[in-house]
């Protein structure tokens, strides 16, 4: 029984040693996006065009007519959103994040926004869409009349056999989520980060996922 128990434990810390070593090699990986998109910016960027950016994608795939940036070496410009982004002042034309900005911790996020309005030329805009956190908190508290397989869509072993799990699929995302919105609190945010100009907007077809509309709120600012 006791060897039992002793192999149980040094299970795990191997799996928390394995743990701390992916951190590691991912926190590396983010400091060679970043050497490598602070290099390619120098190199590649030009102010005098007209610069439509996307970030946060996840992956390469991109708008087109935008340029790209991310923790993802093979978007166009490389970068660690927690630090900002790699472009010089007054640069960018049009700034869009969708589902991106929840990601977050409210530190990073308010650094993140501020440092969009850095780069964005006068009058330049933030295009905005996070998710709504309304939905689950209707969710809670009428339960009777929410479907789950509707709006839980990403599967990471939640039973939803109390309905707090509503709230916990939204709120934590297995780990993914930092902070959620509704329509007041995503105008305060943008105006905590330096904007002015802020309104909700409609869905645009020709810029968001149509897939993300339901679940989704639309903001605009403008520098």
């Amino acid at each position: 029984m006791f060897f039992g128990e002793e192999n149980k434990m040094s299970n795990k810390y191997w799996n928390a040693l394995k743990r701390s070593y992916r951190t590691f090699k991912f926190e590396l990986y983010c400091h060679r996006c970043c050497l490598y998109g602070i290099f390619k910016t120098k190199l590649l960027f030009r102010v005098d065009n007209i610069n439509k950016l996307e970030i946060g994608i996840g992956g390469t795939q991109k708008k087109a007519g935008f340029i790209s940036s991310d923790i993802n070496i093979g978007t166009d410009y490389p970068y660690d959103l927690r630090l900002g982004l790699p472009f010089p002042d007054t640069s960018i034309d049009f700034i869009y994040a969708e589902h991106v900005l929840e990601h977050f911790t409210y530190v990073n996020l308010i650094d993140l926004i501020k440092d969009c309005r850095r780069v964005l030329k006068p009058q330049g805009v933030l295009s905005i869409v996070v998710p709504d956190a309304t939905i689950y908190l209707d969710g809670y508290n009428n339960p009777e009349s929410f479907s789950y397989k509707q709006y839980c869509l990403f599967e990471f072993g939640l039973q939803y056999k109390s309905k707090i799990d509503f709230l916990n699929y939204i709120f934590y995302m297995d780990g993914h989520h930092r902070h959620m919105f509704d329509r007041e609190s995503i105008l305060s945010v943008v105006s905590d980060g330096g904007f002015s100009q802020v309104r909700l907007r409609d869905f645009d077809p020709s810029l968001d996922q149509q897939t993300r509309q339901y679940e989704s709120i639309y903001a605009e600012c403008i520098k």
